[in-house]
């Protein structure tokens, strides 16, 4: 996993609060300059392919969740970080 996607899955997890059922679009945590642009898309398209986030359409646009896979790995990125 790459640092775009590790930036994405955390910001996924800290602005649903570790709730793997809330759903959130896409400028809601994709919003830092890191996680901006055709990279940050093609990351978070592969994280979606990897099952990490759960793509939830919709009426008005196209929500994001996280999922079982992507909320474990997020709280093992979080630790990493901590022991830095």
């Amino acid at each position: 996993m790459n640092e775009i996607q590790k930036a994405i899955l955390v910001n996924l997890c800290s602005k649903t609060k570790g709730s793997k059922g809330s759903h959130l679009p896409k400028p809601y945590f994709m919003n830092k300059p890191q996680t901006q642009g055709r990279k940050a898309d093609r990351a978070l398209r592969e994280l979606i392919a990897l099952g990490y986030i759960k793509k939830h359409p919709t009426g008005g646009e196209t929500t994001y969740e996280l999922d079982e896979r992507g909320f474990e790995a997020c709280r093992k990125i979080r630790e990493q970080r901590k022991a830095r």
